[in-house]
């Protein structure tokens, strides 16, 4: 009876084992944009977010130019706003006043995006780059302008890189709808885990029989 306990004791901790890396990630941070296309100058959006980092008061979320680097590249007459997050990571649903030119910068030349940014004197690389996310904006006849929802990309390089990479990879990206390559780690990982303990079990009844002689 010894045996079989150790047996059955080596299955639950490979099953929870298994469950531990089967856990999915937390959400990414996302933006809900009213309207993306078609706009004209002086048109207010409304602009919500989700999966950022839960009780934000510093959360920097505006119309910018592509790769802003400074508070001159952002429309500050009304078009700019420090959000709060809540528990859940969600911010409250802000209007914004959109401008064609602000502060020198030009939508048609420069690109304009809808973006959210922490204050980098105030968090670490880390937790920046997760909770930073744009969506491209356009002026003029392009085309319908429904709601436009946009997902932050897998922080997996270095912070400047990455915001300089995901800020250009956001005119053409689309978010992620479906699992990837983790199901194949996740099944591996757990037959690796479940094998000794299979084993162990069929090696019993040999082991009782040898005993019983």
């Amino acid at each position: 009876m010894i045996y079989i306990r150790m047996a059955f004791a080596a299955l639950i901790c490979a099953a929870a084992t298994l469950f531990v890396v089967a856990s999915p990630a937390s959400a990414k941070a996302t933006l809900k944009v009213s309207k993306t296309t078609g706009l004209k100058d002086g048109d207010s959006i409304t602009v919500s977010g989700t999966g950022f980092t839960k009780n934000l008061t510093d959360l920097a979320l505006g119309q910018c130019v592509k790769n802003p680097k400074g508070p001159t590249d952002c429309n500050l007459a009304g078009g700019a706003v420090f959000a709060k997050t809540d528990g859940s990571g969600k911010t409250d649903k802000v209007t914004l006043k959109l401008a064609t030119s602000f502060s020198g910068k030009d939508c048609g030349t420069d690109g304009c995006v809808i973006a959210a940014q922490l204050l980098p004197s105030s968090h670490d690389a880390a937790t920046v780059a997760a909770n930073a996310v744009s969506v491209k904006i356009v002026f003029g006849s392009s085309g319908g302008g429904g709601t436009t929802t946009t997902t932050a990309p897998v922080a997996s390089k270095s912070p400047a890189a990455a915001a300089t990479s995901d800020a250009d990879d956001d005119d053409e990206a689309l978010p992620q709808t479906g699992p990837g390559m983790e199901w194949a780690t996740v099944v591996l990982i757990g037959t690796g885990l479940l094998l000794p303990g299979f084993g162990l079990l069929a090696m019993l009844p040999a082991r009782r029989r040898r005993m019983s002689l």
